[in-house]
């Protein structure tokens, strides 16, 4: 607070009264605010971009870096909101290939979209920092921590983070929603025994860091090889390329696709 009684400097024009102090600080700390807020403001999702809800309802998600339950064992940086958000092409793409699937009695269900750049870079730094293992039994139980990234398995560029990537699954259509899971058994173990994602078997769970997890692999069961042989045949009907590495990841690659890496926060 200002005091009361402010005495007027000598020489100094302008500066006739308290009233007229006071008014010159007012703006001073106005204008100081509105810089503040003007620097923190984060940047907006880009008019070409668009959340999967409103385009596709039927498509389930569980955007699982959204919440503690992913390698990491936390929240990852820049997703304020559990939300699937695409370039709008790619999402329009993915409801037509969920229009497929739902004739087979199948369900797409998405546990990542677009990425910030900033959970990019906090994947990096978190495969690089001693600890901070506690899912390791869970997300890559035969891989040591420290090797992730050298050997592929953390990026330090995604093509989420331009919006054309997505992780998606299958799930059969008459099976009830499931709340985001909390824990399991390794990912590459036993159906039973996984993380409870879908009824449907796809080899391992999701973002399982497993040679088991290559789309081609040849040891996983007959039933595992048809979900992902069906998952695989609907999204490249409609322009999606999978990653080899990853049974759940694809990128769709479309004229004028984005080729900027952006930093929007998830909300």
């Amino acid at each position: 607070m200002l005091p009361r009684t402010i005495l007027k400097p000598a020489g100094i024009p302008g500066w006739t009264s308290e009233v007229a102090i006071r008014s010159h600080v007012i703006a001073i700390v106005g204008i100081g605010i509105l810089a503040g807020s003007a620097w923190s403001q984060e940047p907006a999702m880009p008019a070409s971009f668009a959340k999967l809800g409103p385009i596709a309802p039927a498509i389930r998600q569980d955007i699982r870096y959204a919440g503690p339950f992913n390698f990491t064992g936390r929240r990852v940086p820049g997703y304020d909101a559990a939300q699937c958000i695409l370039w709008r092409p790619a999402a329009e793409a993915l409801a037509r290939a969920q229009a497929r699937l739902a004739k087979e009695g199948f369900h797409l269900k998405v546990y990542d979209c677009y990425r910030p750049t900033r959970a990019v870079r906090a994947f990096v730094k978190w495969s690089r920092t001693k600890g901070e293992d506690a899912l390791k039994p869970v997300f890559y139980p035969a891989i040591d921590k420290a090797r992730l990234l050298s050997l592929g398995y953390i990026a330090t560029h995604s093509k989420h983070s331009r919006g054309i990537a997505v992780d998606a699954g299958l799930v059969r259509a008459d099976e009830p929603e499931r709340p985001s899971p909390t824990g399991g058994g390794p990912c590459d173990g036993p159906f039973e025994q996984r993380a409870k994602e879908s009824s449907v078997d796809l080899g391992t769970a999701f973002d399982c860091l497993s040679e088991l997890s290559r789309t081609a692999h040849p040891h996983v069961s007959a039933e595992a090889r048809a979900n992902r042989a069906r998952l695989l045949r609907a999204l490249r009907a409609e322009g999606f390329r999978n990653y080899w590495r990853e049974w759940w990841h694809f990128e769709f690659h479309g004229p004028s696709s984005p080729k900027t890496a952006y930093d929007f926060p998830v909300q």
